[in-house]
């Protein structure tokens, strides 16, 4: 759905000590570098861009990529939880917010959590 809604789509990911800070420290699973190179794979995405910036109440601080970027159109999860701070930001460059549904490959329910699949090796 975000490709379809303009004309270059940009994900942003959080760092590995991003991760580290917010999910522990035996985390991120696989590094921002192979994080970022799977993503840049897929034909849909155009840019990957790994967040450096530190957590603002545990959460990602997009607010330097928002302000850097000045997307026309901005499109999140539903399920952000950076939603309405997100939204101030895409309002405060005249951008379009948008929010979308998380759509797990193959429709698996509740998607694809490592964090599930750590619980589950244990």
């Amino acid at each position: 759905m975000p490709k379809n809604k303009g004309d270059v789509l940009v994900v942003g990911i959080g760092s590995d000590e991003t991760n580290k800070t917010y999910k522990g420290s035996s985390r991120p699973i696989n590094n921002e570098t192979l994080r970022s190179r799977l993503l840049a794979g897929l034909e849909i995405i155009d840019f990957v861009v790994i967040c450096h910036e530190p957590l603002k109440n545990y959460n990602m601080d997009h607010e330097k990529l928002i302000k850097l970027l000045k997307p026309d159109v901005c499109v999140v999860p539903i399920t952000d939880k950076s939603l309405n701070l997100k939204r101030k930001l895409i309002d405060s460059i005249d951008g379009q917010f948008i929010t979308c549904r998380r759509n797990p490959p193959n429709n698996i329910k509740g998607g694809i959590s490592t964090t599930k699949i750590i619980r589950k090796l244990r």
